[in-house]
């Protein structure tokens, strides 16, 4: 179970825990004042009397009542807390079907690093940034476990892309680079009837898309792209560039960084972008 999730939980059964004590605690209280009350004034008034309408003032009659609302509060109590035992039998459910997920992943992973060991790696390296800059944003724990899964397998599209067209030494041509431009659709093809509590598939649809529509395969921009995406999509290029490829040698990160910094707001989402440049820049994050 995710710690801010056990954190949370553990905080509404202390506050149930403590309205409980308070509300049985704030009944005798009042039940004994008034008793003392009634006695003083030596009227037989009795403000429980007239907040409940039953006659109180005799001694059983008043401990009656109090048992009764005894039992009620222990009542109510007793509920809160299977509604508590109901949602962390939930909770424990859906980490079963989130590491079932995260196995077929791995599976995923591994095929598609028996055709192409760069590939492979990229994704693993982008996951792993997307993370960090989800994390530097402050996105929740929930969304930030979908990015790392959609993150490991945004390229598996490349699957259906020729082996020799993936590891060739020299540049692309028009049609091969087409071809690879469909690896995006692909991969969504191959994970949209994927159950999965995360939208993974429509990550992968749109980790090439760019905030001013020039990206591809749809040409969508700004609100249209969902933000796991946008931050997939920053990593994606960092990592992209600043890491040997079969067709060319690394441009370093500091060209990555300068991609990102001149693109902000035009390519890529600004907030998504600043959180990438200061991970590097300022918390000296390396790629790994």
């Amino acid at each position: 179970m995710g710690k801010q999730t056990q954190e949370k939980m553990n905080k509404q059964r202390n506050i149930s825990k403590s309205m409980f004590w308070f509300s049985l605690g704030l009944g005798l209280v009042f039940w004994i004042v008034d008793s003392i009350l009634m006695v003083l004034s030596s009227t037989g008034f009795s403000f429980l009397q007239t907040l409940i309408g039953i006659d109180t003032t005799d001694i059983w009659q008043r401990l009656i009542v109090l048992s009764f609302l005894a039992i009620l509060a222990s009542h109510i109590y007793y509920t809160v807390q299977k509604r508590h035992e109901a949602e962390e039998r939930l909770q424990e459910t859906l980490e079963i079907l989130n590491r079932a997920a995260g196995s077929t992943i791995q599976v995923l992973v591994a095929a598609i690093e028996s055709r192409d060991i760069y590939t492979a790696g990229h994704q693993a390296r982008a996951a792993n940034l997307a993370c960090a800059i989800a994390t530097e944003m402050r996105l929740d724990e929930y969304k930030i476990e979908g990015i790392r899964m959609a993150g490991s397998i945004h390229d598996i599209g490349k699957l259906s892309i020729p082996a020799e067209i993936l590891t060739k030494p020299s540049k692309l041509t028009d049609l091969e680079f087409s071809l690879i431009k469909e690896h995006a659709y692909s991969g969504y093809k191959m994970m949209n009837n994927v159950e999965s509590p995360w939208p993974i598939a429509e990550i992968v649809y749109q980790h090439h898309e760019r905030m001013n529509g020039s990206g591809y395969p749809r040409n969508i921009k700004d609100d249209d792209i969902i933000m796991e995406a946008r931050v997939l999509a920053v990593a994606d290029v960092l990592e992209a560039m600043a890491s040997d490829r079969p067709y060319r040698a690394s441009l370093g990160i500091k060209a990555a960084l300068e991609e990102i910094e001149k693109n902000r707001g035009v390519l890529y989402d600004e907030t998504v972008a600043d959180a990438g440049l200061r991970l590097f820049r300022e918390k000296g994050y390396q790629l790994k």
